[in-house]
């Protein structure tokens, strides 16, 4: 009896969350608006994260936990069509659209795309990311093709933040399309914990009349 339950519990242990695709949906800002904080479906925006500072281009100092944006530097909205990804509000970081740009995700990511431009070939733009207490996940720079292309960022660990800057375009560029593949955790369904509960229970009852038995037997 204590197989059968043992049996029927582990692979309900072994029930996790999957991955989800999650869009960031910036239909709703208005083209021509601004702002030192952008919030949108699926993620918010600023320049920096807290603890950072704005350096030029770059960024000095490192997120502070737990990871949270800092409001300050402005973020522009503005409508554009890539033809590389369907027409829809972009976002740059002014001044020059080549300041950097700070996003902190609604959840925890394994890989993020986006379209990204219009940039001139061979132009450079260094990213890092950060988990949910502003921790480095890792580090990666971007060689931007020719005005807009679609771009993928899967080697960076999970994360929870990034941070894009030291872009050396000489247009700067615009963010759009975003996208990014949401972690799942191993948490096991309300109907799965109860289930799991159940066979414990019956698990620890087994066991105790176990050992009532083994003690009858022994004072015999």
């Amino acid at each position: 009896m204590i197989k059968r339950l043992i049996a029927l519990a582990a692979p309900l242990a072994l029930i996790a969350t999957p991955a989800a695709a999650v869009p960031i949906d910036l239909s709703g800002l208005a083209n021509g608006s601004s702002g030192t904080l952008i919030t949108a479906p699926g993620a918010s925006f600023a320049q920096t994260f807290s603890g950072q500072t704005v350096a030029g281009t770059g960024i000095t100092g490192t997120p502070t936990g737990p990871l949270t944006l800092a409001p300050a530097g402005t973020i522009f909205v503005q409508f554009a069509d890539p033809l590389v990804s369907p027409a829809s509000n972009t976002l740059g970081s002014l001044p020059n659209f080549n300041s950097p740009l700070s996003i902190l995700l609604d959840t925890l990511a394994n890989s993020f795309t986006f379209t990204m431009g219009s940039s001139t070939a061979g132009s450079t733009i260094d990213v890092r990311a950060f988990d949910a207490f502003g921790v480095l996940t890792g580090s990666t720079q971007i060689v931007m093709g020719t005005n807009y292309n679609i771009y993928t960022l899967n080697t960076l660990g999970n994360f929870r933040g990034l941070t894009f800057f030291n872009n050396n375009d000489p247009g700067g560029v615009r963010f759009q399309n975003m996208s990014y593949n949401a972690v799942g955790g191993a948490v096991p369904e309300p109907t799965t914990w109860l289930m799991l509960m159940i066979g414990f229970a019956g698990i620890g009852l087994q066991i105790r009349r176990g050992r009532g038995a083994v003690a009858a037997q022994q004072t015999a």
